[in-house]
């Protein structure tokens, strides 16, 4: 769609401004399931969300067909909804900044892969699962390659693009043992279908499942702990909303005026940074199109910023931190972290081992969304692992819950590990933990 042709047409109807929001997405989708193929399916995506000012109301219409043809009607479609509307509260149509961080893009091999080359990928890990273990039964392999691009322009100046394509490899593995069943899962975001290291994908799914066999609980009480990377970066992902302003405002953050205060531990900084190469994605601005930066959202315990976007900067008198997001191009935009990650510390997953010496060693949580209190910052997640005794790993364990509140975690680091990774858009390394309560038994 000419966006030129698009304001000239707003501007002559009283439309005062106008944004167009653009996605465009192409990808496949391939499952196997115990080596067969399942699911072999190519898509494409084209959606606009545009926002029209008219009368001093704001709308939002949605439009799969980005050709000159509907201006037209895009334009009668946003005087109509506008004049039926009567609200008051504030709206925003950003102008852009000066200068926007420029990312190099990580080189992607797909297209020198056919169709057939990736099917055939599921193929050869569904057959490496089952042969990594006597006990795997069942298995399912996926195989998914995403390219988005997305545009934002408006009235007001704002011309922005970002570009991204990747791939997930999610893998799955079912093991039996004397009448027990355990499941096994692992997955990795990726630009390279050559640099995949498949191997250590299948042994970490069949690891999860073969090893919880014979797992029993243990006796209810206090223990120090080690929280197993994924574990860590599940916690943070599941507690991310109580860093919103949006949260703060709405009285769901038990960080509401804490800004500048001490709330986690001196071992303890977290940063959002949407442009860090180590992650999955990066974005070189948010949805409203705010420049995107790197921040410490807690820097050595204390509480350095809120997340906001241009709507809870106002209401805060502040600037937006660009962490305006949707959660789907027809999705409105709200507040949250990119990127956000627990820094690293020195010692090695075998160095929080042998400090903590007997303890336990979680490696699964369950409920993270049931089981968790962003206002008081409470948690009961049903938990499995391993016991640690002399600074090994020994039997497993499950039907325990970990409990506690996420300021007691996170002020009762004893060491923070070495062994850092980003899942899904959260970063972190395993944590030795002084004591934690656990139910069992």
């Amino acid at each position: 769609m000419n966006f030129t042709k698009l304001q000239k047409a707003a501007k002559v109807a009283g439309i005062t401004e106008i944004e167009v929001y653009a996605e465009q997405g192409n990808g496949i989708e391939i499952t196997a399931f115990n080596g067969e193929i399942e699911k072999n399916t190519a898509y494409n995506t084209n959606v606009l969300a545009i926002r029209g000012v008219y009368n001093n109301q704001i709308v939002t219409i949605y439009e799969e067909n980005d050709s000159d043809e509907v201006i037209p009607s895009i334009i009668a479609k946003i005087k109509d909804n506008c004049s039926i509307m009567n609200k008051v509260d504030p709206f925003f149509i950003y102008g852009g900044d000066k200068n926007y961080p420029k990312i190099a893009e990580k080189e992607c091999d797909f297209d020198k892969y056919s169709l057939e080359d990736k099917s055939n990928l599921c193929l050869e890990v569904t057959k490496k699962l089952k042969a990594a273990s006597e006990y795997v039964t069942k298995t399912e392999v996926s195989y998914e390659e995403t390219e988005v691009t997305t545009t934002i322009k408006n009235s007001n100046g704002l011309d922005v693009k970002s570009h991204a394509r990747y791939g997930f490899l999610v893998v799955e593995a079912i093991a039996e043992k004397a009448g027990e069943t355990k499941t096994g899962f692992d997955y990795v975001r990726f630009n390279s279908i050559k640099n995949l290291d498949v191997d250590s994908l299948v042994s970490s799914a069949v690891k999860d499942a073969v090893g919880s066999f014979g797992a029993e609980s243990i006796a209810s009480g206090s223990y120090p702990v080690v929280l197993d990377k994924k574990v860590v970066s599940s916690i943070l992902g599941a507690f991310s909303s109580i860093f919103s302003a949006d949260g703060v405002l709405k009285n769901m953050s038990f960080l509401k005026g804490k800004l500048g205060e001490k709330i986690f531990g001196d071992n303890i900084t977290l940063v959002d940074d949407p442009l860090s190469l180590d992650a999955p994605a990066q974005h070189p601005f948010d949805d409203e199109g705010v420049c995107c930066y790197s921040k410490n959202v807690v820097e050595n315990g204390v509480l350095k910023t809120y997340l906001h976007n241009l709507k809870t900067a106002a209401m805060m008198n502040t600037t937006s931190t660009g962490n305006g997001f949707k959660a789907g191009v027809q999705g409105s935009v709200g507040v949250s972290p990119s990127n956000l990650y627990l820094k690293p510390g020195q010692v090695s997953f075998a160095g929080l081992l042998e400090q903590v010496k007997n303890g336990v060693y979680i490696t699964n949580v369950a409920g993270l969304h049931a089981g968790l209190n962003p206002i008081s910052g409470a948690f009961n997640l049903q938990s499995s692992g391993y016991l640690i005794e002399n600074g090994k790993l020994s039997k497993p364990v499950t039907l325990i819950i970990i409990s506690g509140t996420l300021q007691e975690l996170l002020n009762n680091v004893l060491i923070v590990g070495s062994d850092f990774e980003f899942k899904r858009g959260v970063g972190a390394p395993s944590l030795a933990i002084k004591s934690m309560a656990v139910s069992g038994k």
